[in-house]
């Protein structure tokens, strides 16, 4: 296989390693999530909720009244404005007029322990005040009540002030009367918090104003049924609805208000003109019998009088229209005729433009003017102004000019003639038809039509107004409130559920992210194969984890010979035996990176296991900077290996026996002051040569060679180095020593020990463990990993599942 350079982080997808890092972040993540849920929980306690009140206006189009009454008909649209409607609910005026029907000039707080709460009327005390100096607005006043007195507490530097109950009092600036309206509340609450349970702020219209309006909202809800929603937040659920409210009922009262408004102008100037009109009548009449007695009407009746006036007027209108023309026409010819006289040269433009009714004869002579001036200025673009060619057409324009202003006159005169005749027509039938008192009849009968129309006009006044004054009683707004503002339970802020999920969510992602980062970061060897694919060495074998609590490495394989842990330090001797060529060849060095993965112990039990096949083998103690065998088989460690090496003792001296009879092990002695000279002197070849003759296996433990560099020396005069890596605990940087001495070092033969492998959380568990069963036939308990005398137990369904979550 080929060798793969090793990552930095984890670069494969091993679902049984993600599982395995997700158990080991169960804690972290219960914390998190106890400390997200907690915050949350906190957050929700000290934060004010926020209420919010709703109410929906139905905008209607009315109808105007006025025009309706008085049937005029206008080209106003008929569609709704709910811009304008916004704009009016937002308008300072508005709402200044809103605000001054609720009781917001003062506001009441109860304080907490960490909170205050206004008290929106629900105050047991209420002030009375008159201010003089604005410096009192906005300036908290903490009340504490003291039998039948107040304390009050103002001002930056807290000065203090106790008042009586229920009496005025002035505070430079301010008369201030405090009222209690519930003394057991008031009793209650300073139980609780001894000092400053109370305070209140008195508020001026502009901050009110402003400060409302900026937590009110008003929008168009729905364009085609012309709603308008409004919505007010604030931390009192109470004030925000009696805010909403308020404001929904005065835009009603406000719309009712302005009808009524106009109906008392129109009512005031129907008053009005009919109290002028009936003097009028009144002078009328009076007119009327006064001219009648003193003046000889030859109608006998009224209807005759109504009838000849009417004739009268008929005929005396078609001649006035015809005078009428006539007097228009002379007009434009006395201005023509003057025009002319002023100006001899006037352009003939002009003269056209002036000429009325496009007389024929007066056109053809302008038209000769235009001929004669067109020739004149071509004949000026070659001749001089004083030519004989351009005098005479000169003279001929002269000619046409006078003739013209002649015409005029004549048309002129012609008109006059015919304006005088008209007039005698006329006089001549107002002669005919009313006879000597012609203009005593005319002039009664001009009186009596202006009275008919003065009385006409008042009877329709009377009429109108009454029609308003019955509009004006059934006045009421045509908006209609389609939702009133309810006080809301819940608030909008901060929502329970949503700070909750959010909690949730966030602690989930942090749980998350940690075991994403570990697995990211997990570079520990977990099978097989992360040796295989990042070194050439060979596997020497599998030992799987022995789960009980060993205080020291120790002897187990003679405990229970057969089980699966024995038979894999049995599959270890065999695979040491199939490449032995030579059996000079028994040199077995151990060793590791680092402390902790096991190698004293792999060397202790696979010098057993080449014991129980009555080979004679020697365990050897070589490290000498923390040596743990003599722990291991708890003896005395006086004298050993150290004391070989220095000539103090003799190699079998030093050689002790183990419970197996062919299982001989030495110490490492005294930790000597120079264990890498020690090692590097020809003592130690002589004396792991002669143990190499007398034993059938040498096999010695080293130090970690990622440590020290003793154990470097010992690998190179060993026939099989075995490096120990301890499953989900070894490195897989800890690869880069293995490749390191196999390249560089050229160590031969170097084989590696993955030790404390858990086959029941891995991937590889069936494989491998078929491998360690094979031809045995016996059953294995997951408890101790023992084949015999060990009965089956049928594990329940909870045991289960604390064991599948590594509990």
């Amino acid at each position: 296989m080929e060798r793969r350079k090793i990552p930095i982080l984890n670069e494969k997808i091993d679902p049984f390693i993600l599982w395995y890092i997700f158990k080991k972040s169960i804690i972290f993540s219960a914390v998190i999530f106890i400390l997200a849920i907690g915050a949350a929980l906190v957050y929700l306690r000290y934060t004010p909720p926020l209420y919010k009140a709703s109410s929906v206006i139905q905008i209607k189009n009315d109808v105007d009244k006025t025009n309706q009454i008085l049937e005029i008909n206008t080209s106003k649209s008929d569609e709704v404005n709910l811009n304008q409607t916004i704009e009016l609910l937002r308008s300072p005026e508005f709402l200044k007029r809103t605000f001054n029907k609720l009781p917001l000039n003062v506001t009441y707080f109860s304080q907490g322990t960490f909170l205050a709460f206004e008290l929106y009327r629900s105050s047991p005390f209420n002030i009375e005040y008159q201010i003089s100096n604005p410096y009192f607005y906005r300036l908290p006043f903490y009340v504490s009540f003291i039998d039948r007195s107040v304390i009050l507490k103002y001002g930056a530097d807290k000065k203090e002030k106790t008042i009586p109950i229920n009496k005025w009092v002035d505070l430079d600036g301010l008369k201030l009367k405090l009222n209690v309206t519930d003394s057991n509340a008031v009793k209650e609450q300073t139980e609780k918090i001894k000092t400053d349970s109370y305070y209140f702020i008195i508020n001026d219209s502009d901050y009110v104003q402003n400060f409302n309006s900026n937590l009110l909202e008003v929008f168009v809800l729905n364009g085609e049924a012309n709603t308008i929603q409004i919505n007010f937040t604030d931390k009192n659920p109470v004030k925000a609805t009696e805010i909403v409210k308020t404001i929904a009922e005065e835009f009603i009262n406000f719309d009712v208000e302005k009808k009524v408004e106009s109906s008392k102008l129109i009512l005031k100037f129907i008053e009005e003109q009919s109290k002028l009109i009936y003097r009028t009548i009144d002078s009328l009449e009076e007119q009327l019998l006064i001219f009648k007695n003193s003046h000889n009407i030859s109608f006998s009746t009224e209807d005759e009088k109504g009838g000849a006036l009417s004739k009268y007027e008929q005929l005396t209108d078609k001649i006035q229209q015809e005078i009428e023309d006539v007097e228009l026409e002379l007009f434009s010819y006395n201005k023509l005729i003057s025009k002319l006289e002023q100006k001899p040269d006037l352009p003939t433009f002009e003269l056209i433009s002036l000429i009325p009714n496009s007389n024929p004869i007066v056109m053809s002579i302008i038209n000769k003017i235009q001929t004669l001036d067109d020739q004149k200025e071509l004949a000026l673009s070659s001749k001089t102004p004083n030519s004989f060619q351009i005098k005479t057409i000169n003279g001929q324009i002269e000619k046409q000019r006078k003739t013209l202003i002649d015409l005029l006159k004549a048309n002129s005169q012609r008109l006059n003639d015919k304006k005088t005749l008209l007039i005698e027509k006329q006089n001549k039938y107002k002669q005919s038809e009313f006879g000597d008192n012609a203009l005593s009849d005319l002039d009664y009968l001009k009186i009596k039509r202006l009275y008919d129309i003065n009385v006409g006009y008042y009877n329709k006044l009377l009429e109108k107004k009454a029609e308003y004054l019955i509009s004006q009683a059934g006045s009421v707004s045509q908006n209609i409130i389609l939702q009133n503002a309810i006080a809301p339970s819940e608030p909008i802020s901060p929502s329970k559920k949503m700070i909750l999920v959010i909690a949730i969510i966030l602690a989930l992602l942090i749980s998350l992210s940690f075991v994403v980062i570990r697995y990211l970061m997990y570079n520990e060897i977990t099978s097989v194969e992360d040796v295989q694919s990042y070194t050439d060495a060979k596997v020497l074998g599998i030992i799987p984890l022995y789960k009980s609590k060993l205080p020291v490495s120790q002897l187990l394989i003679d405990i229970k010979p057969n089980s699966i842990f024995s038979e894999s330090f049995r599959a270890c001797r065999s695979s040491i035996e199939f490449i032995q060529k030579d059996p000079q060849q028994n040199i077995i060095s151990v060793s590791s990176t680092i402390s902790g993965e096991g190698k004293t112990f792999f060397a202790i039990n696979l010098a057993g296991i080449f014991a129980l096949q009555n080979k004679r083998v020697v365990l050897i103690d070589l490290d000498l900077r923390r040596p743990r065998i003599h722990i291991g088989f708890n003896v005395d460690n006086s004298k050993g290996v150290s004391t070989v090496l220095i000539g103090k003792n003799k190699i079998e001296d030093c050689i002790k026996k183990s419970k197996l009879p062919t299982l001989d092990f030495i110490t490492a002695g005294p930790i000597p002051p120079n264990p890498s000279e020690l090692i590097s002197s020809p003592s130690y070849d002589s004396f792991i040569k002669q143990l190499s003759e007398k034993y059938d296996f040498v096999i010695i433990d080293t130090p970690p060679l990622g440590l020290v560099s003793d154990a470097l020396t010992i690998f190179k005069s060993s026939h099989f180095p075995v490096y120990v890596m301890k499953s989900h605990f070894s490195k897989r940087s800890f690869l880069y020593n293995v490749n390191h001495l196999i390249d560089d070092k050229k160590i031969q033969n170097l084989m590696i020990l993955i030790n404390a492998f858990d086959f029941e959380k891995s991937k590889y568990g069936n494989q491998y463990g078929y491998s360690y069963n094979y031809g045995y036939g016996y059953i294995s308990d997951t408890q101790n990993h023992y084949y015999e005398d060990v009965p089956i137990r049928k594990k329940s369904f909870f045991r289960k599942l604390l064991r599948l979550l590594g509990i």
